[in-house]
């Protein structure tokens, strides 16, 4: 009985680890679709992870570079969906000072880098069971958070033997499980970082521990690996680092630091603090001491872990936090249902359909009708048309608040567009407001009539504009002609002037040397 025991305690550890890795896999499922739908729902100011209110932090001069830098992306066809996320665009615009050109060919080099890598299908499929011994000689990892929320990633640069590293694992292969975990960390700890502390993460605080850094922790293997990953950080995930803490300085680490950094962008300059052994309380002002390990002077010794620099605390490891992510996952499926029966009664008003579908040409006015099918007459009337409907559909979300789940008969030209009523659940049923009434619809539809009117009014307008622009550039070309003319008599007339100026003056010189001769004699 009692050599049973430990089996049993064994196992049900090994179903809580099961249980865990689940979860985590769930969560990134959770976090991409999460990540996605917030992408295309409008720019908005917070979203909700169930009951968690998460605060963003995109201000509206922002939200202007990005519509541009997005729409240059998607113009070019660099924007794939699982890419289509605003705070990774702002990353991008930030590490090229918001210029859109350069951050597109950054944007356009990582699309491709993320390709050649397969970084897109890492976490899934590549395993690095050489862990264990790889932490021995590169003792690396994320430890808690910082008092914002953020995660705090730690290296222990002093404790790295190049030599012995590259005896357990391969370059290569050391590269890939650093991807792998920049992955996981945008996947998993970021959205997990964001659910704890209520508003958005996407940076972490670095501690990099320099004490006994010397030659031997940097031979040549080690500054091509060094070199390697700060190369894939840089190109591919920038902006991700709030502020770094390089501790254990030395007075020649911190006299060098202090020529170096008056080469360094002022901003980078500014999240880095060189400290000496006196850091303690420095780390103290920004990590609580339950989230620092003992040996940096914090309160945590991750006993049942192994090791602070083993155990990976954070909120990725709390069920509960997974889970707000996991059960995301109903909330995003009913998003999409919303989401495709908006584009099915958009598509609808788009093709304007009737009973029998057989008829082309639908009145919109007295003086224009919308044909389906039409050739095109020029890109103004195909954007009039498009912001026609899109006022259109503006008019209508405003007038019915959400859009209906049945349109009667009676709402537009005897059409229906209906939904199965049993593929809907009473959950979805309660998310949508009653129908709209037959005479808000019509008034909306014959709003509609009225903004494509004006906009093909002011289709036709340019030629008569431009005309009216050629007759007043006419008009002050001419007056620049006159004026030109005048100028030039103007400055005639005070030639001649100056001439009989100056011969008065020759004159008045010659009578006063004659005054002299004369009273000279």
């Amino acid at each position: 009985m009692a050599e049973t025991k430990p089996e049993i305690e064994m196992s049900e550890e090994e179903r809580k680890i099961a249980k865990m890795s689940s979860l985590k896999k769930k969560a990134i499922n959770a976090s991409n679709r999460f990540k996605n739908s917030f992408s295309k729902k409008g720019r908005k100011s917070s979203s909700k992870v169930m009951s968690v209110t998460i605060e963003d932090d995109i201000d509206a001069e922002d939200l202007q570079s990005l519509d541009a830098f997005r729409q240059a992306l998607v113009l070019d066809e660099l924007l794939p969906s699982n890419l289509d996320d605003l705070h990774m665009m702002l990353r991008f615009l930030r590490a090229r000072k918001f210029d859109i050109e350069k951050a597109k060919q950054m944007w356009s080099d990582m699309i491709q880098w993320r390709k050649d890598f397969g970084a897109d299908t890492i976490i899934e499929e590549f395993e690095f069971e050489e862990i264990d011994d790889v932490m021995k000689h590169y003792p690396q990892g994320y430890h808690g958070v910082d008092k914002e929320g953020r995660p705090v990633y730690i290296e222990r640069l002093g404790q790295i033997d190049a030599n012995k590293l590259l005896q357990v694992t391969t370059m290569d292969r050391y590269v890939k499980y650093h991807v792998r975990e920049f992955e996981k960390t945008f996947k998993i700890k970021f959205p997990a970082c964001s659910v704890a502390a209520k508003k958005h993460i996407d940076q972490s605080t670095t501690i990099l521990d320099v004490q006994g850094v010397g030659l031997k922790n940097f031979s040549k293997s080690a500054r091509e690996l060094l070199q390697r990953l700060l190369k894939i950080d840089n190109d591919n995930y920038p902006e991700t680092l709030n502020r770094m803490f390089i501790i254990n300085a030395g007075s020649g680490f911190r006299l060098l630091w202090s020529t170096v950094k008056s080469f360094l962008d002022p901003k980078t300059t500014a999240k880095i603090h060189v400290l000496g052994n006196k850091y303690h309380s420095k780390l103290l002002e920004v990590i609580d001491a339950s989230e620092l390990p003992e040996f940096f002077g914090g309160a945590c010794t991750c006993e049942d872990k192994g090791g602070c620099m083993r155990s990976d605390k954070g909120p990725w490891n709390d069920p509960e936090v997974l889970k707000s992510l996991v059960r995301n996952n109903k909330k995003m499926d009913e998003d999409n249902v919303h989401e495709k029966q908006v584009a099915t009664i958009d598509k609808s008003m788009m093709e304007w359909p009737t009973k029998t579908q057989k008829i082309e040409n639908i009145p919109v006015s007295k003086e224009c009708y919308v044909r389906k099918g039409a050739p095109k007459k020029g890109d103004g009337l195909l954007v009039g048309g498009v912001m026609a409907f899109v006022m259109g559909i503006v008019a209508m979300v405003r007038l019915s608040k959400d859009v209906p789940r049945k349109l009667t008969e009676a709402a537009l030209y005897g059409n229906s567009v209906c939904y199965e009523d049993s593929s809907m659940s009473k959950h979805n049923q309660a998310q949508f407001a009653a129908p709209v009434s037959s005479s808000e619809y019509m008034l909306m539809v014959k709003r509609m009539a009225e903004l494509e009117e004006k906009c093909m009014f002011l289709d036709l307008k340019p030629a008569n504009v431009e005309s009216e622009k050629e007759e007043k550039l006419q008009a002050a070309l001419n007056r620049v002609q006159v004026l030109e003319q005048e100028l030039t008599e103007t400055k005639k007339a005070l030639e001649e002037t100056l001439v009989g100026q100056r011969e008065i003056l020759a004159y008045i010189e010659k009578k006063k040397k004659k005054k002299k001769l004369f009273f000279g004699f």
